[in-house]
Parts: C-alpha cells; sequence; structure tokens
C-alpha cells in the first residue's frame, strides 16, 4: 500500500511542476507530499527535466522528460581514480600566503630568475562536521540494474538558444527566445577582486547527496545519501573552492547539513544561513547552491552525465537559473540568468561540452536572496565521487574565469 501510495504522489508531483515549484500555499503542500515519497520516472528521450530538488527519483520531487531530442553516447569511459579523503576543519580559515620569494642572487649560469607564484585566496569553512560512516558499503554487490554514461551534447530543439560560444539554455517559459538571447548578451560585472576578501560562496541545500562507486551496475539498496563529508556533497565543494584558492580567488565553503534528519523545509535553512553569510561578507558576488541530479531510465536504469577533459572522465554538470512567475518574489530573476549564461560561456570556452544546458524554469532555490544566487546539478547519482570531484576541480577554474572577465 505504501508502493501505491508513493506512486500516486509522485504522479502528481510530476503532474504539476509548475505549481510545485511555486511558493503558494498549493505548492508547498505539493512539495511536502514529494518529500517524502520517491518517484523513479521515466526518461525516454532528450534532456531530464528536474523539478523542485533537481533530482528524478529522488525523494524532493521527479523530473519529467523534455522536448524529445538525441542522446549522443560518450564513447569509450576510463576507470575513475581513487576517492579522495583529505577535508579541511570545521570552521577553519586557510589564508593565502605567498610561496617562497624568488632567488635575487646574481645568476651565473644565464637561466631566467623565477617569478613568484601567484597570493592563493582564503578558504574560509564554516558549519562543518566531520561524521563517520560506518557503513560497510562491501555488503552492496547485488546487480540491481545498469547504469549508462551519456554525453548531454547540443540540442536542436526550439526550446534551446544558442549562446555566443556555443553554449545553451533551455527555456522551459513563457518568454520569448529573443529576450532571453538578447538578455545574455548583457554579461554581469563584478568591480575589483580582492583575494583577502571571499567573493563566492558556495553551500548544500542537500548536503547529503552522495554518489555511486564507478561500475555498469548498480545495488539499488546502496545508500544514495551519506553523513560523511568526503563522500557527500562537501567533497565537491571543497574541489570547487580549493581550485578558487589556487586562482587567487577567496570563498566562504558552508558545509552545514540541511537536508538531515529533516529533508523538509532545507531550502528554507539553508536560506537564513545564505543571509547571514552574506551579510558577513558583503564582498560575495557569486553563490552557487550545489547538488547532484538523479536521472532514472524508465526501465530503472540510471544514467551518468559525463564527458572527457584532458584524460579524464568529468560529470557534466548543469545550472539551474529561475524565472518567476509572479509569485516568487523574485523581481530581478533576469541578473541571475546572466550570470548563469557567463558562467555557461566560460565553461564551454574552457572545456567544451562539460555544461549541460542551462535551464531556464519557474523555479526559485533561493535564487531571491541574492543576484548572484545560482543552482548547479554536479553529474547525477550514477556518477561516481571522483567524476564529481574533477568537475568540482574544473568548475572553480570556470568561477575565476567568469570573475575575471567581470572584473575587465
Amino acid at each position: 500500500m505504501g508502493k501505491v501510495k508513493s506512486f500516486i504522489i509522485g504522479a502528481a508531483a510530476l503532474c504539476c511542476p509548475f505549481l510545485a515549484g511555486t511558493s503558494t500555499a498549493a505548492g508547498t503542500a505539493l512539495r511536502s507530499a514529494a518529500y517524502v515519497s520517491a518517484g523513479a520516472v521515466e526518461f525516454p528521450h532528450g534532456e531530464p527535466l528536474p523539478t523542485e530538488s533537481g533530482h528524478t527519483g529522488e525523494t524532493e520531487g521527479s523530473s519529467t522528460a523534455g522536448t524529445n531530442s538525441s542522446v549522443q553516447s560518450s564513447g569509450s569511459i576510463r576507470p575513475a581514480e581513487s576517492t579522495r579523503s583529505d577535508s579541511m576543519q570545521h570552521s577553519t580559515v586557510t589564508s593565502g600566503a605567498e610561496s617562497s620569494p624568488p632567488d635575487t642572487s646574481t645568476d651565473t649560469g644565464g637561466s631566467d630568475v623565477p617569478e613568484p607564484q601567484q597570493k592563493l585566496g582564503r578558504m574560509i569553512t564554516v558549519n562543518r562536521t566531520e561524521n563517520a560512516d560506518d557503513t560497510d558499503y562491501s555488503e552492496f554487490n547485488e546487480k540491481s540494474g545498469e547504469i549508462y554514461r551519456y554525453n548531454f551534447g547540443k540540442q536542436q530543439s526550439d526550446d534551446y538558444i544558442t549562446l555566443r560560444s556555443g553554449a545553451q539554455v533551455r527555456n522551459c517559459t513563457e518568454l520569448a527566445n529573443g529576450v532571453l538571447a538578447e538578455a545574455a548578451k548583457n554579461e554581469p560585472t563584478f568591480g575589483t577582486l580582492d583575494s583577502e576578501q571571499p567573493s563566492v560562496l558556495i553551500y548544500h541545500t542537500h548536503t547529503s547527496e552522495s554518489y555511486l562507486p564507478y561500475g555498469e551496475s548498480f545495488d539499488e539498496n546502496y545508500p544514495n545519501r551519506s553523513a560523511d563529508p568526503s563522500r557527500n556533497m562537501t567533497a565537491v565543494g571543497d574541489a570547487i573552492c580549493e581550485s578558487l584558492s589556487k586562482r587567487g580567488i577567496s570563498s566562504v565553503h558552508d558545509c552545514m547539513v540541511y537536508d538531515s534528519p529533516i529533508f523538509t523545509g532545507a531550502y528554507y535553512r539553508s536560506a537564513d544561513s545564505m543571509r547571514e553569510i552574506l551579510d558577513k561578507y558583503p564582498s560575495i558576488k557569486i553563490v552557487l547552491d550545489i547538488h547532484r541530479d538523479g536521472i532514472i531510465n524508465a526501465d530503472g536504469s540510471l544514467v551518468a552525465p559525463i564527458t572527457e577533459i584532458d584524460g579524464k572522465n568529468a560529470a557534466q554538470f548543469m545550472i539551474i537559473s529561475g524565472c518567476d512567475d509572479g509569485e516568487m518574489d523574485m523581481p530581478d530573476y533576469m541578473e541571475n540568468f546572466k550570470l548563469a549564461c557567463l558562467l555557461q560561456n566560460c565553461a564551454e570556452e574552457a572545456y567544451p561540452d562539460l555544461a549541460r544546458a542551462v535551464l531556464f524554469d519557474y523555479r526559485n532555490y533561493n535564487q531571491d536572496v541574492s543576484t548572484g544566487a545560482l543552482l548547479i546539478e554536479v553529474g547525477s547519482h550514477g556518477n561516481s565521487l571522483d567524476e564529481a570531484v574533477y568537475t568540482g576541480e574544473l568548475l572553480g577554474n570556470i568561477i575565476a574565469d567568469a570573475l575575471e572577465k567581470g572584473a575587465e
């Protein structure tokens, strides 16, 4: 009977994605119902369309298939590298410091004097708890279904807008494509960057989301959530912030677990923290809520968005930019959209094919809190942690590129 109930609730959420994405009482009720029901949904063709959480097959909503479009295979896939286990401590600040100064003694060998390396940006880590995960993962070795690694290439559809770099936006609103294309040309500016002050906030509304081991099949009982920051979205956030630091950009990484032990209301809790952090660090220009998607085929198999960058597997990511339907209190949502397009262009220029099309839809996702706020899905639960962490490293470079372009 419980399965029937979950199916009915999940179906209701699928039938009313627009309502579920609003801040109305009915929308809140529908989201709450979807929060406590899991639903695997059909993904027959094209790019999946996430709902409240952006995750198909998750307990906070399910995806509906959008306009039919071809899915390109990623080709040969290399095994993932070993999982990273290094982590920063709770509420720490890693200050930027100059590397060893160049040798200014007399050069008798004719070699050039080495240039000083770039000053590292600060990594400010807050609300971090090093929770141990005592799960025996070796128990999960049943073959419940297949994992298919797909490359979501460029789409040919009226729903898609092509940006100057060749990257794309998927328009799921009633706004004309021409209006969005024109807005995308007006990229945001950020002014002068100060490596001592944070320019980026990374946080995770669904912190405990995790990934599966690398492979061609999965055990349906394998946990897709973890309290261990070395296994969940915190590890991806760490990689982003470390990459930013190497580029001389300071960041704040909020590691608070908002989705456990109570899942419902996670977005309200993370929004409160966002406001506190932004009040404390007014220098922050970009605010990113880092998630992972959950894409399930009609036959129960999983989809792992994938591409290859410099000979390594990277989980494709997707930016979600919200549009106000008149009930979300997001009057400046187009500013968020401009930032999404800037990041998308930087991604395509630096790492072609790493980014899936931006999803522009009637969503909120706390994007009313800042005009620099966006949600990014890094891979899906079918991806491995190593693939996602590698993408986090690349995302740090993409964000740095965007900030530098906006400071020009």
